[in-house]
């Protein structure tokens, strides 16, 4: 136990977070991986591991603090200390948007994944070794460039976590006034509220990466996968991706090479150098590579 490679996955009942676990179950790497697969039911998805990797299941409501404490401690009884995180957790809205539902979504993805790197990052509870990562995951399909000039600004202008709670209160504000004023206020027009999340997550991924050079903290998009969230609003879409080919660069970001080294084939259990505060994406949402690195906020 004390040599294992401990690695948390949240939202990981189904879809993505599922496909990572199972990828991640797959492995044989130097060090035997101890993969905690967390979700708000603590379902147990019976995946099989390659020996001597180990899978075990908890219950993790990631907007709950007293969720978070309550499954750190459980963790700390087997391990001192967490290797890798992977917030994948996350629910989408646009097929029903409306104010109160744009809330919940900002509320559950930007609150719930501010609260895991929060907690994670504080004391002693990320290992601080070579392997120490946090891998968000967010979407490609979100482009800085698809905000007003404004707001590009003001994301570019983040310098503390209140700074990105500010632009994420703005808004849930801005959405209850009208579709006429979210888009005269810059943040696009429609159903907006699953990408305004990601792109305050991609904010605070940079952010982060800058104040704690020790981790390694990225951002993943799986691309177009075939989950409920992929297909959702429309049963007749057929995303081209299984969710195990969907978890190939959230899995390259937790276990992998970074540098352009890795881009062929994730590097999987290869040493990496230092690389944070990256966005990483394949060519398209098709494309079933392990992804390859960019910036989202020139710097």
């Amino acid at each position: 136990m004390a040599n294992d490679l401990v690695i948390v996955v949240t939202g990981s009942n189904r879809g993505v977070g599922k496909g990572i676990v199972q990828l991640l179950a797959k492995q044989r790497l130097d060090r035997p991986l101890a993969i905690y697969a967390t979700s708000r039911s603590g379902a147990v998805s019976n995946i099989e591991a390659s020996s001597p990797n180990l899978v075990r299941y908890g219950k993790l409501d990631i907007t709950d603090q007293s969720s978070i404490q309550t499954f750190l401690q459980s963790v700390f009884k087997e391990h001192s200390a967490i290797d890798v995180l992977i917030n994948n957790a996350a629910v989408a809205n646009d097929h029903r948007e409306t104010p109160e539902y744009a809330a919940e979504t900002v509320r559950n993805n930007w609150g719930g994944t501010k609260n895991m790197c929060e907690a994670f990052l504080a004391g002693s509870i990320m290992s601080r070794k070579p392997w120490s990562r946090i891998v968000n995951v967010t979407s490609g399909m979100n482009q800085l460039s698809k905000y007003g000039p404004e707001l590009q600004e003001k994301f570019r202008a983040v310098k503390s976590v209140p700074d990105i709670d500010a632009l994420a209160a703005s808004y849930i504000e801005i959405v209850k006034r009208g579709p006429e004023a979210q888009e005269q206020a810059g943040w696009g027009s429609g159903a907006r509220s699953y990408k305004v999340s990601k792109a305050l997550i991609m904010a605070m991924t940079i952010l982060l990466a800058k104040q704690n050079p020790e981790i390694m903290i990225n951002n993943a998009c799986p691309g177009w996968t075939d989950t409920v969230m992929g297909k959702q609003g429309n049963d007749a879409l057929q995303p081209p991706k299984t969710p195990e080919e969907g978890a190939r660069v959230p899995v390259r970001l937790a276990i992998g090479d970074l540098e352009s080294s890795g881009d062929e084939d994730g590097g999987l259990g290869k040493e990496s150098e230092r690389v944070s505060g990256m966005f990483f994406e394949n060519d398209n949402i098709m494309a079933k590579g392990w992804g390859k690195s960019k910036l989202w906020v020139e710097t």
